[in-house]
């Protein structure tokens, strides 16, 4: 029943679209895991909570009318990488950014991490140009490792300019206390508005 409520509720955010803001920008923001799906988890603190907090914060942001910002998931539950793809492309957004967090052996790897397709296509420059805005605004108490092209599936399918963000790492220490607070938490937000808005 769940199940048959949450399809029925992206059939709805669909056809609101499709008619009432046709004429508006449309941005997806893909918020990773969620449910049974943790991701990356470090003293308590899992990707998926952190992801889904800047991901309403991003949201909260916006206050124009012509731009619409949709979230993949909107509360803790699993969503499929398949129904993801699905739900993106029938909105036909203007752009997508998909929000993780990243973890490494080794503790001293840190900041953030930007990935654009490795094909090359009519949408390449945008999500180019996407992933640039975006690092050059990151906060300062953050670095970046740069963007690189990565095969991943969202990447490959989703047909739109698409941008994975990885926001830090929960396993170096000084990146989970930012990521963990609040008021880093809201400085990312911010700078991802700035580029989408």
């Amino acid at each position: 029943m769940r199940n048959d409520l949450r399809i029925l509720g992206f059939a709805f955010l669909l056809f609101t679209f499709s008619f009432s803001y046709a004429r508006d920008k449309i941005v997806v923001i893909d918020v990773s895991h969620g449910g049974k799906d943790n991701g990356y988890e470090s003293d308590g603190h899992k990707e998926k909570d952190i992801a889904f907090e800047i991901a309403l914060k991003i949201v909260a942001l916006n206050k124009l009318d012509n731009v619409k910002i949709i979230l993949t998931r909107e509360g803790d539950y699993f969503v499929s990488l398949k129904d993801r793809l699905e739900f993106i492309n029938a909105l036909n957004p203007d752009y997508v950014l998909s929000l993780h967090i990243n973890s490494n052996d080794d503790t001293e790897v840190s900041g953030f991490d930007f990935f654009v397709s490795t094909q090359i296509n009519n949408l390449s420059e945008k999500s180019n140009r996407l992933a640039q805005s975006i690092e050059s605004s990151i906060p300062k108490e953050f670095s970046s490792n740069g963007i690189k092209n990565a095969n991943f599936s969202i990447l490959k399918n989703v047909e739109a300019p698409i941008t994975l963000i990885e926001m830090g790492y929960l396993s170096n220490p000084k990146d989970k206390l930012l990521l963990t607070s609040a008021e880093s938490q809201d400085k990312i937000a911010q700078a991802i508005y700035n580029a989408i808005k």
